[in-house]
């Protein structure tokens, strides 16, 4: 329902490598509330690894979910909106040529975020979440993996690793040969990340994977905090990467594309766990969307 927000209304549309989504928040209250949540799945960063160029089909499906959620912005009067991008925008050939049209057909500016940038606000997101995470925050792309280590309220290291779902999949050779080239990428950091208690996943990919989970265990609790010991889902993840995408859809009810997804992601979050040893794995339900809007509202209090 169109609702007239104009200086409490604040949207982010952030462009991924796999999905476009807008959040609509309501900032009048003491917390954040959303008013608007709807993405797209458009596979920006599908073909990337094999053409350096967005995939064609995506850039259609991004340019109109992005003119869609402008328009559905402006309907109920949202004065501040920040249209971020990331991987698949950051490392593509014509990722210049597709801001653009944006910018052309939308008049809307688009920022692209630096690896660091998405790393740190992704852990921002989490925290804004769960104000006593400790860890290390894991946010898992189509096209990459950044990492961000959090204690005392305050984001740490921050890196930004070719470890998303589309350039995994992309990746010559079988399944131990994959797993060997992502245990090299991780190598470098492992010191800076490894052996914490928690290691918080951000990502529609790694939160379909918990939601499964929570299926099998017929566990109904929320998914934002959804903690489970890292060896339990470690052996979670090497059952789902056997599985068929038909028989994943069916028994977790998981969407075509999160289906087809679901194999890569638990290889990679197999093997994230088993490198960086966290005890726990926590699913967050926090995003880059809640860093951007947390970093918003803190920069209102200082001019207050």
């Amino acid at each position: 329902m169109p609702q007239n927000l104009e200086d409490s209304g604040f949207a982010v549309i952030d462009i991924g490598s796999n999905s476009v989504r807008m959040v609509i928040y309501d900032t009048s209250h003491s917390k954040p509330v959303q008013v608007f949540n709807e993405k797209v799945y458009c596979a920006l960063g599908r073909d990337l690894s094999t053409t350096g160029k967005l995939n064609p089909q995506g850039v259609i499906s991004a340019n109109k979910a992005i003119r869609g959620y402008h328009l559905i912005a402006e309907a109920q009067s949202v004065k501040h909106i920040v249209a971020v991008g990331t991987a698949a925008l950051r490392d593509a050939s014509d990722g210049s040529d597709f801001l653009q049209s944006i910018q052309d057909q939308a008049g809307l500016s688009i920022r692209i975020l630096s690896g660091d940038e998405e790393a740190f606000y992704a852990a921002a997101g989490v925290m804004a979440l769960d104000p006593n995470a400790d860890g290390v925050v894991a946010d898992f792309g189509g096209g990459s993996l950044e990492l961000a280590r959090v204690s005392g309220h305050e984001v740490h290291q921050k890196i930004s690793l070719p470890l998303g779902a589309f350039r995994v999949r992309a990746m010559d050779g079988d399944r131990q040969a994959v797993d060997n080239r992502i245990r090299e990428i991780l190598a470098p950091v492992q010191a800076d990340f490894s052996g914490l208690r928690s290691l918080y996943g951000i990502g529609g990919s790694w939160r379909a994977l918990a939601q499964a989970h929570m299926i099998e265990t017929d566990n109904s609790r929320e998914i934002q905090g959804y903690a489970i010991p890292s060896s339990r889902f470690i052996g979670f993840c090497e059952d789902i990467e056997q599985m068929a995408i038909e028989d994943l859809r069916s028994q977790y009810h998981l969407e075509e594309h999160k289906a087809r997804l679901a194999g890569v992601s638990a290889q990679v979050l197999r093997v994230v766990l088993d490198v960086l040893e966290p005890q726990i794995f926590v699913t967050s339900s926090a995003g880059v969307r809640d860093g951007l809007v947390h970093e918003f509202l803190s920069s209102k209090a200082k001019v207050a």
